[in-house]
């Protein structure tokens, strides 16, 4: 079976059709995962699959059936996060706020005190339901459906936007690497060239809240003190904080 098939084959469950094909068949080529044949192939990529990205995608999502004020609360990667304070905190005279695998974070704009937001996702049914929410409103917002491994693309968006900016990668880092190891160091290189400064966010316990994460991810700490300007670095919401700028 060739990686088209294969790619049909895994979106014939609907939790998978949201997906880019371009990240699916990263995730295919994956060397424990390439090895595999046939069914087996199919099962580990959708494992992959669910575990990074699927997981964050409800049926009331799916089905349009939640409110906008309360997806913020049902959606897995943003229902801890205190907006008020985080954003008080990590933003300060920015003009445009630049969010790389945003999740649902477009339905925090209104604490955002009314920036140019942008988000850069992978998965339709956020890109959709961001950009009709930011639509509703009339909100100087826009969400865009792109792989974060289209580096180029990525950048093109960065740049397209005017003013003192600020990129957002909240909970991505894990993701990434298990794709490409290394990614998220060429990336936030290289978007680090277009923007003021960079928000990371590390997740320092599960997303159940039971189980507390005790690796420190000294690998890209050490990259980032070695690069670039810490500006703040603290500890909230089951998550670990550092925002940073270019030497």
């Amino acid at each position: 079976m060739d990686n088209t098939a294969l790619i049909d084959k895994i979106r014939e469950k609907k939790e998978f059709q949201n997906l880019p094909e371009s990240l699916i068949f990263k995730v295919l080529n994956l060397k424990e995962i390439n090895k595999k044949n046939g069914e087996d192939k199919i099962k580990e990529s959708r494992a992959f699959l669910r575990k990074y990205f699927s997981v964050f995608i409800t049926n009331k999502l799916i089905k349009g059936k939640l409110q906008d004020g309360e997806i913020l609360k049902k959606h897995i990667s943003s229902k801890r996060r205190n907006y008020v304070h985080l954003y008080n905190r990590i933003l300060k005279n920015e003009g445009a706020v630049i969010d790389l695998g945003a999740g649902m974070n477009g339905f925090s704009y209104k604490y955002l005190n009314n920036v140019r937001y942008v988000a850069i996702e992978a998965i339709k049914v956020f890109v959709e339901a961001m950009n009709h929410y930011f639509k509703e409103n009339s909100l100087n917002a826009l969400a865009f459906q792109e792989d974060l491994f289209n580096l180029d693309k990525v950048l093109e968006i960065i740049k397209n936007e005017r003013g003192k900016k600020v990129v957002f990668m909240f909970n991505l880092i894990d993701a990434l690497e298990k794709i490409e190891r290394d990614y998220s160091k060429k990336l936030i290189l290289e978007a680090s060239k277009n923007v003021d400064k960079i928000v990371l966010s590390l997740p320092t316990k599960s997303l159940s809240g039971k189980t507390i994460f005790h690796t420190n991810r000294e690998w890209i700490l050490s990259f980032l003190k070695e690069n670039f300007f810490i500006l703040d670095d603290f500890e909230e919401f089951g998550e670990r904080f550092i925002v940073f700028r270019k030497r």
